[in-house]
C-alpha cells in the first residue's frame, strides 16, 4: 500500500493499489500534485533505499548548486559587513524611481549612474517606415548593476523614451493621414 505524504498538513493519505492518487488533501483541501508532493510505498525495501539514494543524489546535486551560487553572494552574508551592505542597498533601492531585476539572478539592481552618448558616438539606423532615426544622439543610458552579481545593464534614461515615443507617435499620426 502506498501512502501519499500532504506537503501543507503533513497528513498521511493512503492510497490501494488500483486507485488513482486524490488530487486534493481530505483534510486542508491543497492540492497534492503540484509542488513537494511524496508517495512514499510501504513494506518495499529496495525500493524505498533506491528512492532515498534517489533522494541523496538529487540533495547533493541542490547543494552543489547552492554552494555555487552562494560563493557569488557570500560577501552579502559574511556577518556585519553583509547585514550593513543589505542595509545600505535597500536605502539606495527605496530611492529609485525604477528598479529592474537582475536577468542572471533575479536581484533588484541599484542604480549606479548615467551614461551620455554623444553624436560622434552614435550612428542611427533610418528605419524605411519612418524616414528618420528611431533615435537620435545626444541621448543618456542609465546604468544598473547587479549588488549580487554584478551585472550591469543599461536602459535608455528619459530624455531619449520621450524622444523615442515622440518620433514613433508622430510616424503613427502621418499614416493614418
Amino acid at each position: 500500500m502506498a501512502v501519499t505524504l500532504c506537503p501543507w498538513c503533513q497528513s498521511e493519505i493512503p492510497l490501494e493499489e488500483g486507485q488513482e492518487p486524490d488530487k486534493y488533501c481530505p483534510v486542508c483541501e491543497n492540492e497534492l500534485d503540484g509542488y513537494r508532493t511524496l508517495t512514499l510505498d510501504i513494506g518495499d525495501e529496495e525500493e524505498e533505499e533506491l528512492r532515498r539514494e534517489s533522494l541523496r543524489d538529487d540533495e547533493e546535486e541542490e547543494e552543489e548548486e547552492e554552494e555555487s551560487w552562494d560563493d557569488a553572494l557570500s560577501f552579502r552574508e559574511s556577518g556585519p559587513e553583509g547585514l550593513l551592505l543589505e542595509e545600505s542597498v535597500e536605502k539606495v533601492l527605496d530611492e529609485q524611481e525604477l528598479v529592474p531585476e537582475c536577468p542572471n539572478c533575479r536581484e533588484y539592481m541599484v542604480e549606479a549612474g548615467e551614461q551620455q552618448v554623444a553624436a560622434g558616438q552614435f550612428k542611427p539606423r533610418v528605419p524605411q517606415s519612418l524616414g528618420e532615426p528611431v533615435l537620435e544622439a545626444p541621448f543618456a543610458l542609465t546604468l544598473y548593476v547587479c549588488p549580487a552579481c554584478f551585472t550591469v545593464q543599461t536602459q535608455l534614461a528619459e530624455n531619449g523614451r520621450e524622444q523615442m515615443i515622440r518620433r514613433l507617435s508622430a510616424q503613427a499620426e502621418a499614416s493614418e493621414r
